[in-house]
């Protein structure tokens, strides 16, 4: 049931009129014919139109009464997801949205820079409070120039503040110091009688695009030559180095997916007891026109959230993994994310793409444990409809979190893989071998296999071999290449040893 009421604003109001004036209606029509009839059988089926017509209008009402009672609840629900629950001010859900519907922004992040040391002095509850004086004393700053203003707070000691004004980088610079003034002159209370002052430190930035991100490179700026203010403003001289190497990168980014230069690298993983090729990982590179890797998606990721492409990268990854199995009759596994799960247009070619291709069963997804967590209802409905296509699904970076994995195991999945921070210490940590011993146990009790990765040396690849693992990756047995792993993996181990 929806209770959407912005197409027509005034559709409950006018089914509740609409339901008073059938009751109106009703009651007269039967009072009507009532008294100008003699036939019992007409009396009866007046009686009964009555109602009929009584019962509509009385459940019409009903109706009104019952959307108006979720209505409340649900802006009341909203209204709370808005605010911090802290300072009463406006959470950092809030400013995003603000950010996208403001016209002239001018974005101020303030960072307390003493906060730590007032949580180790006074502890989190004189800390809170303290808090909520600051904010007190924003929501009551006053300044001439200011016209448009909001204050927020988005995390544990940072405040912002959103000027939407058309206005000069003078005035933006009045306001914007004044505030900072404003805020370490005042004292704040700490006990009976104690009061102390706090340090701030202000990043600003004088543009809509990016504004987010820029102001939080400005914080960073002010923090990092010791200034307290620190404005960015619209001109090209005056973005941060960062900021402008990501403007490139991402241009690079957008250039190589019209180019066709996303590509993607297949690393082996191998069959613990034999060594020989199992399966391929997909992993995606951007190369030059020769050819050659200039990025890694550690890298060009996170620059295709920001511009929006991201979808467009896994639709790549996803032709160029079932093209390859296509292609050698070789399993090949996808990583995928639940940003991936909760694009339709993704999905939509993804199951469009392996129906197509009939290579289902060649085909495996790996997903991320931490996010699992997060929404396990969902992505226990992508993994359903990916096994009705012969698919399997298996858990990456399993123990990551070093938390809920019983839970994890108890969804239809496949396989596991043990995450490498576990893996490149079980040589020297007994804590991080029990852990992985454990995920192996739980693993093969659930009858699920197991894949060890970051099998850098023969020291860690031993190690795994002995802990059980059905299969091993790592740099060590194979690296990433464009192509089918060549050179006989029992060929490499004799090289090393």
């Amino acid at each position: 049931m929806s209770f959407d009421n912005t197409v027509y604003p005034h559709r409950p109001l006018i089914l509740a009129v609409s339901a008073g004036i059938l009751l109106s209606i009703a009651i007269f029509s039967v009072y009507y014919l009532y008294m100008h009839s003699t036939s019992q059988a007409v009396h009866v089926m007046i009686g009964i139109a009555a109602l009929l017509l009584s019962t509509g209008a009385l459940v019409g009402l009903l109706w009104f009464w019952t959307f108006r009672q979720a209505q409340q609840h649900w802006l009341k629900l909203l209204k709370v997801a808005n605010r911090d629950q802290l300072t009463g001010l406006p959470n950092q859900q809030k400013l995003l949205r603000d950010l996208e519907k403001s016209e002239h922004t001018n974005l101020a992040f303030m960072k307390i820079t003493n906060y730590n040391s007032i949580l180790n002095s006074y502890g989190p509850a004189v800390t809170d409070d303290v808090m909520k004086q600051v904010a007190s004393v924003l929501t009551r700053f006053e300044h001439e120039l200011a016209r448009k203003t909001q204050h927020y707070y988005i995390q544990p000691g940072v405040f912002s503040t959103l000027e939407d004004q058309f206005a000069s980088y003078d005035t933006i610079a009045q306001i914007t110091k004044a505030l900072v003034k404003k805020l370490m002159s005042t004292q704040y209370q700490v006990g009976d009688g104690d009061y102390i002052a706090i340090n701030v430190t202000m990043g600003a930035v004088r543009q809509k695009e990016d504004a987010y991100i820029l102001a939080n490179m400005a914080l960073q700026e002010a923090e990092h030559n010791k200034l307290q203010f620190y404005l960015i403003d619209n001109r090209q001289s005056q973005l941060p180095a960062t900021y402008k190497k990501e403007l490139r990168l991402t241009q690079t980014l957008l250039q190589g997916i019209h180019e066709r230069r996303v590509v993607a690298y297949f690393q082996p993983i191998f069959h613990a007891d034999s060594l020989t090729v199992a399966k391929y990982e997909c992993l995606s590179r951007l190369v030059d026109e020769q050819g050659n890797v200039i990025s890694m998606p550690g890298v060009f990721m996170p620059l295709a959230h920001r511009a929006n492409v991201y979808y467009l990268l896994s639709q790549i990854m996803v032709k160029h993994a079932v093209d390859f199995a296509s292609k050698h009759n070789v399993i090949v596994t996808i990583n995928f994310s639940i940003t991936d799960i909760n694009n339709k247009r993704t999905c939509d070619y993804l199951f469009q793409k392996i129906k197509k291709s009939g290579v289902g069963h060649l085909i495996q997804f790996e997903l991320l444990e931490n996010e699992v967590v997060i929404d396990a209802r969902v992505i226990t409905k992508f993994i359903l409809q990916l096994h009705e296509l012969g698919c399997q699904v298996g858990m990456d970076d399993l123990g990551k979190g070093y938390s809920n994995i019983e839970r994890l195991f108890s969804l239809p999945i496949d396989f596991v893989k043990i995450d490498r921070t576990i893996m490149e210490n079980i040589s020297h940590n007994k804590e991080m071998r029990k852990l992985a011993r454990g995920i192996v146990k739980m693993a093969q009790n659930k009858n699920l296999e197991v894949v060890a990765e970051y099998c850098s040396d023969a020291e860690l690849t031993d190690l795994a071999i002995k802990l059980g693992v059905n299969y091993l990756q790592g740099f060590y047995l194979g690296r990433p290449k464009p192509h089918l792993f060549e050179q006989p993996v029992e060929e490499a181990l004799a090289q090393e040893r």
